[in-house]
């Protein structure tokens, strides 16, 4: 039996209700099934979030990893970004039970996440690379979602909040709307995005940096790095020049528009809020205030958003 904290499990009954209820009263069905089936010994797992990932042991030696989700739309996506990814820079799949919501993919080791590389300059150069690898233009075929879809999330967003939730004001979202609309109608290149890409999800294997737990979503590429640049922003810093000083590399190594990588920042930055508000979690502080350096290093360069 794996004794799952207490926030996780109602972490999953929040986001899929009746279906996350019936999940967790199966779950301890659903790991003797994966230990059996694979000849597996679950061990205790990561640090849980929105799905239980934890090591296992292989009966004739060696070691993977268990990822089980509540079988959604979410993790299909994922599935799917993981088969288009296939190869250099993602982690590997070794088998999987799309039904039952199952994944089990090679172990890296030592699995330090990129956050512990004390240069930030190195780690945003790494963080480059696996983009270049993964990136791939988008097919008429994939069924992943689209940007389109978070844009959703601003309206939906507004639409329960029409004078807005504190900090995000109704001046605020309202801009990033605008801000998201305006650069999707230019209609540019769209490519299969990780969609989730940040320090936190590129680990240490061996002699090279390995991208995991992609969510998948078809978009321009310049939106793919907000999420690297929101995170890891130390607190007692100047935040105007970590991101300046990320995004000029990431601007160098991928021949990326500087314009909509601030303009994106600062949609998505609220966009971020907003789903960290719609969740009952308290929001990023360093999220909040790169609103405001992403609007001003786009003022200042390039005029006024959505203007």
């Amino acid at each position: 039996m794996v004794n799952l904290p207490p926030k996780y499990m109602q972490t999953i009954r929040n986001i899929h209700q009746e279906k996350g209820e019936e999940w967790l009263q199966n779950f301890d069905s659903l790991i003797h099934y994966c230990e059996k089936k694979w000849s597996l010994k679950i061990l205790p797992p990561f640090e849980l979030s929105y799905n239980f990932v934890a090591p296992a042991k292989k009966q004739g030696g060696g070691q993977v990893v268990l990822k089980l989700s509540v079988p959604s739309k979410e993790f299909y996506s994922e599935v799917d970004a993981l088969r288009y990814f296939a190869g250099e820079g993602i982690v590997r799949i070794i088998d999987m039970e799309i039904d039952r919501g199952i994944l089990i993919i090679e172990q890296l080791t030592p699995g330090d996440t990129l956050a512990t590389l004390g240069d930030d300059i190195e780690a945003t150069k790494i963080a480059a690379g696996i983009m270049k690898s993964l990136w791939v233009p988008d097919t008429s075929y994939s069924n992943l979602p689209l940007i389109e879809d978070r844009e959703r999330g601003l309206h939906h967003f507004f639409n329960e909040h029409p004078a807005g939730k504190a900090p995000i004001t109704r001046d605020i979202l309202l801009k990033a709307i605008r801000t998201f609309r305006s650069l999707l109608d230019e209609k540019n290149k769209r490519y299969i995005l990780h969609g989730d890409l940040h320090h936190y999800n590129i680990l240490k294997a061996e002699s090279s940096w390995i991208a995991i737990d992609p969510k998948g979503l078809v978009g321009e590429r310049e939106y793919d790095t907000i999420q690297f640049l929101l995170n890891n922003l130390p607190d007692d810093q100047n935040l105007e020049a970590i991101l300046s000083k990320r995004i000029a590399v990431l601007v160098d190594k991928l021949k990326l528009n500087e314009r909509r990588i601030f303009a994106w920042g600062f949609a998505h930055s609220v966009l971020s809020i907003c789903w960290s508000l719609e969740d009952g979690e308290e929001f990023s502080e360093a999220f909040y205030k790169s609103i405001f350096v992403f609007e001003k290093l786009h003022n200042e360069k390039f005029g006024c958003l959505t203007e």
